[in-house]
């Protein structure tokens, strides 16, 4: 698999600072410098982990907007109104010019990235052993956090942890088993390296929750072993961060948990894109807020929320109100994700959510609910619908079956969770219940349901470069 990959000194030398200059206080190195030296000292080493997160927030593709446009395309959440994304909304992807193709390429350029930092980290004799830790750690939590997103949406794929360019230009795919082994095994050493506080580039104790720290370790950690069927270790990492009530609570109102340093939030990505004066402070607001009828010759404001997605709220519920917002224009009225609210400002007052507690509870639920600890995972469910101003399950259904109870979970974190992160299409294929979902929602959206299709495809470069690769069922 051949990723233009490049060298460590080319790859620490072309990074800009400039989308993350009030974050990233140090300059990167202004000219070629040996490894040896570009991890010699904390600034510049500093200065290579961080400058991973601006790309992550929108200075590449692809943005949290797009991976929730996209993926929310894919699935029943979002109605598409631009041509180009007619392949992802029909569920018809092309290999050749998909508009996914840029989560798998951008997923590895991430993870090589991660792969420079950590070896040239784990090489240096010179770093600060506080430094070094910290650092190696979060090259180990971007790397799990990327490979989680491959191994849900490729299935098999290439293991990669190295730079090796020999070895990595010819990579295969592997098991993904394989794949959710090395999630764990990375997440266990980031939980146990990472600070329990945040930290600034400085490494002073900060109130931004933008670098990693132990809990958002043990929040990928607790997601992972949800997927992989591990309930008693997933509801033991949720618990943890549950615990913290110091640092993380649900009791807010629903128009704060989007905010900058919001309590609810366990690992949030700053603004990365300055543009003719103004401030973008999400890529989600940026791309979801209707200002006008949905455009049709634009990536940004080119959907609206799915019928399907819009019916499946409950009476009364807040997230309906808060959450979803409307324009209206000759008669017809456009509802629209609207968790995040400003498109473009003169401050800053929204960070993109990428980890929050919320979904630790539903987690948390869904894990003591296969237990058998259905009073827990009812508990833990009501905790979501309570904020909600929803009746309570404990009150409206005290004799609730476990089938029931999953149930009413997965329908929890659809309303919950919706156009983040792509947590309904995950969740839909995690669940086996993607067949019977879209079976009936793609006919809907013009296209023709098949079960091969929950899979993306590669990308057909990558396939051509390198000859070990083998495209994923259903695809050219």
């Amino acid at each position: 698999m051949r990723l233009n990959y490049i060298s460590i000194t080319i790859f620490i030398l072309t990074f800009s600072l400039a989308g993350c200059r009030k974050f990233v206080e140090v300059e990167a190195p202004k000219t070629q410098l040996v490894t040896a030296k570009v991890f010699g000292n904390n600034e510049s080493a500093t200065a290579a982990l961080l400058n991973i997160y601006p790309q992550m927030m929108g200075t590449k593709e692809p943005s949290p907007y797009q991976m929730g446009l996209y993926l929310g395309l894919s699935a029943d959440e979002l109605k598409n109104y631009w041509n180009t994304l007619d392949q992802i909304y029909t569920n018809n992807l092309n290999a050749l010019d998909a508009p996914t193709n840029s989560i798998w390429l951008s997923a590895y350029q991430y993870i090589y990235q991660a792969n420079a930092v950590y070896e040239g980290c784990n090489a240096s004799q010179t770093l600060s052993p506080n430094v070094k830790k910290q650092l190696i750690a979060e090259a180990l939590f971007i790397r799990s956090f990327w490979y989680f997103y491959l191994v849900n949406l490729y299935g098999d794929v290439p293991l990669i942890t190295s730079t090796d360019y020999l070895i990595n230009g010819n990579a295969k795919r592997d098991a993904q088993s394989s794949i959710y082994n090395q999630i764990v095994a990375d997440l266990l050493l980031a939980k146990q390296d990472l600070s329990e506080d945040y930290l600034d580039a400085k490494y002073i104790v900060s109130t931004q929750r933008l670098r990693p720290n132990k809990y958002a370790a043990m929040a990928l950690l607790a997601r992972t072993y949800l997927f992989m069927g591990k309930y008693s270790e997933a509801e033991a990492e949720a618990s943890s961060i549950i615990e913290e009530t110091n640092l993380y609570t649900t009791e807010l109102p629903l128009s704060e948990v989007f905010l900058v340093n919001s309590k609810e939030a366990i690992w949030q990505l700053s603004p990365a894109d300055y543009t003719e004066g103004s401030l973008m402070n999400t890529s989600e607001g940026k791309g979801f807020v209707l200002t006008d009828v949905p455009a049709t010759y634009s990536l940004f404001n080119c959907s609206s929320i799915s019928k399907s997605l819009l019916d499946s709220f409950e009476p009364n519920d807040l997230r309906k109100t808060n959450w979803i917002g409307i324009f209206s224009s000759a008669g017809t009225d456009y509802f629209y994700p609207a968790k995040y609210k400003v498109v473009n400002a003169t401050s800053i007052s929204e960070y993109s959510v990428v980890l929050r507690l919320a979904e630790q509870y539903l987690i948390r639920a869904e894990a003591r609910a296969q237990l058998g600890n259905l009073p827990g995972a009812i508990a833990d469910l009501d905790v979501i619908r309570g904020r909600a101003n929803l009746p309570l399950i404990a009150d409206t259904k005290p004799n609730i079956t476990k089938a029931e109870l999953l149930t009413s979970i997965l329908h929890e974190r659809q309303i919950e969770l919706f156009t983040e992160w792509g947590h309904r299409w995950l969740d839909l294929k995690r669940t086996k219940s993607i067949e019977n979902v879209m079976g009936s929602v793609t006919p809907d959206k013009g296209g023709i349901w098949k079960s091969e299709k929950q899979l993306l495809p590669l990308p057909l470069t990558e396939l051509k470069n390198d000859p070990n690769l083998i495209q994923n069922k259903g695809y050219n």
